[in-house]
């Protein structure tokens, strides 16, 4: 009984000293206000990310692993998956996303390159740093 007493009279004592909580209320410079509409714009990450590339004769030369935006927000390369076999010698490219082109035929579109798997294959390879969140020269 003395103990509940004595949590009690901590409790009241704790609620009727408590001292207001205050939210710190932060200028604003810039304000961002959502959209009403969209701008126009050509593509979506997702049409691009994860998908095939192919050389012009239509062979597939690699897919889309990663995008690599600029300090400014845009996209200004693109990381290519080639060479290997299941997965197994496989090097990361980095190309700039202006080499990549949307071709269309018979109602389909497709991820294109002007350039071949054997080139691909020789260029730089990259690997991604989990830590650092970046790309590096292998």
């Amino acid at each position: 009984m003395f103990k509940a007493s004595l949590v009690a009279v901590m409790l009241a004592f704790s609620v009727a000293t408590a001292q207001p909580v205050r939210a710190e209320v932060q200028s604003i410079d810039v304000l961002v206000v959502p959209l009403d509409k969209l701008p126009s714009y050509g593509s979506v990450v997702s049409a691009w990310y994860g998908k095939p590339v192919y050389d012009p004769s239509e062979k597939k030369v690699g897919a889309i692993t990663d995008m690599l935006f600029d300090a400014n927000g845009s996209i200004n390369a693109v990381m290519l998956n080639v060479g290997g076999f299941l997965g197994v010698g496989a090097k990361h490219v980095a190309v700039p996303v202006t080499a990549i082109t949307f071709t269309a035929k018979n109602n389909k579109s497709w991820l294109t390159i002007n350039t071949t798997k054997d080139i691909l294959k020789k260029a730089v390879g990259y690997k991604f740093d989990k830590q650092m969140g970046v790309w590096n020269p292998e």
